[in-house]
């Protein structure tokens, strides 16, 4: 079926070049806009929408004071649930002056042909790249196989003193093809995610945006769900 496909395309290609080829300019661009305009126009506003979703991502950037992921749960995590209004009134942040941003809606595992052609994963990736998510939890071993993809940021980075230091008995690896482990999470399995607000059922890890501003944040809300000080 898809050799059918490219000989058809081929055929169809080679027809519309023997089509132009006898035409002035000014007609060829009459027959081009007359016959593909729809896919012109289509071809335009697409890159159009993708140029103004990047545009908004990177100036809505400062308007967080962390936005978190909580990918591959069922469970209310999303902004009002029980687990961000405790976390938002523990931690006093004036949400007049910036935002705190728990999206619950993303479903995807990386384990599982790279997450390719799933269109939450997409949307992770053009959040991650923009610098817009601080953390995201999921299944440990999706969040160690999420590490391959360079969108967590490797806990070795001088900025992760702090968070690796202070939860290094925690620490969830990624194992690549070649060279030394890569410390990309942080388990959180007996954290308040799973006894008390119930997200998950067989672990949990936390990873930090490889492009975060607020990694005080992504630690400030470790405490919160590990209950420490």
């Amino acid at each position: 079926m898809a050799g059918q496909t490219m000989a058809g395309l081929r055929k169809w290609f080679r027809e519309e070049q023997e089509k132009l080829s006898g035409m002035t300019r000014a007609r060829k661009l009459t027959y081009i806009w007359d016959y593909y305009k729809l896919w012109i126009i289509g071809i335009l506003a697409g890159a159009a929408l993708v140029t103004g979703l990047a545009w908004r991502i990177s100036h809505n950037i400062p308007d967080c004071w962390l936005y978190v992921v909580f990918a591959n749960t069922r469970a209310e995590a999303g902004n009002g649930s029980a687990l961000w209004n405790e976390f938002t009134e523990a931690e006093g942040y004036d949400l007049t002056e910036k935002r705190v941003e728990f999206d619950d809606s993303a479903y995807f595992d990386y384990t599982k042909n790279q997450a390719r052609g799933n269109r939450y994963y997409e949307v992770f990736v053009a959040l991650a790249d923009a610098g817009v998510i601080d953390a995201v939890t999921m299944e440990p071993d999706s969040l160690a196989a999420l590490g391959r993809s360079g969108r967590l940021l490797d806990l070795h980075a001088p900025i992760c003193d702090d968070i690796r230091e202070r939860w290094q008995d925690r620490l969830i690896w990624y194992q690549p093809e070649e060279g030394e482990a890569i410390p990309v999470g942080i388990d959180v399995s007996d954290s308040l995610l799973i006894t008390r607000y119930h997200l998950y059922e067989d672990g949990c890890g936390l990873g930090i945006g490889v492009e975060s501003r607020n990694l005080d944040n992504v630690e400030r809300f470790l405490s919160f769900i590990l209950e420490e000080e």
